[in-house]
């Protein structure tokens, strides 16, 4: 499985075929929030474009959401290439939006689907892939005097996120590598004493 990173920042790849004019966008993304961002800023920012099409992948495994749009297309002719790019490389966490500009000749279902598509693996060409790695965020609740020395270790084992106090207790949230989870959730109760708790798991590629 590949990811685009989201700190890599978006990738344009533009092509003309036919006198229309295919502005396709790459970005990684973390959830379906960071996607609907995205769209918003792409649509805004082409206000005369025909046709705002796209598609992503999110999450991981069974989580795994996906998802395309022809927005005004004919059906099949423009989402679902784009998405067909995205899954024929198993690339997950990333968006790509192809804004098309009509360029008053018809391409026909056959034409649409190789310049939706086309466009698509064309700025995945450019795009900085890397291969995804499978992490397991825990979320762990512990007595205010075990806080020190559980974020040590922590600290230790992977990469702690963030860190929120209260006047009994504090949360913290770290991330380690997916095989690790059970290992670094029994280190957890050994240091306690049973006094600490991961109360959540949550698997995601990074």
């Amino acid at each position: 499985m590949l990811i685009l990173d989201p700190a890599s920042g978006p990738v344009v790849d533009e092509t003309v075929i036919k006198k229309s004019r295919f502005i396709a966008t790459a970005i990684g993304i973390r959830s379906t929030e960071e996607f609907a961002e995205f769209l918003a800023g792409v649509t805004a920012a082409e206000p005369g474009a025909r046709h705002v099409c796209w598609a992503y992948t999110v999450g991981s495994g069974s989580s795994l959401v996906a998802r395309s749009s022809d927005d005004g297309e004919p059906g099949g002719t423009a989402g679902p290439p784009i998405l067909a790019a995205l899954q024929s490389r198993e690339v997950a966490n990333a968006a790509i939006t192809v804004v098309r500009y009509f360029g008053g000749v018809k391409l026909g279902a056959g034409g649409l689907i190789r310049a939706y598509g086309g466009s698509a693996n064309a700025v995945l060409d450019q795009a900085p892939l890397r291969a995804a790695v499978a992490t397991a965020v825990l979320t762990v609740d512990a007595p205010i005097d075990a806080a020190g020395r559980l974020e040590g270790v922590l600290h230790a084992l992977g990469t702690v996120l963030s860190v929120e106090y209260t006047a009994a207790a504090v949360r913290l949230v770290v991330e380690v590598p997916a095989r690790d989870d059970v290992l670094v959730g029994d280190r957890i109760l050994s240091l306690t004493s049973g006094a600490a708790a991961v109360v959540d798991i949550a698997h995601r590629l990074a």
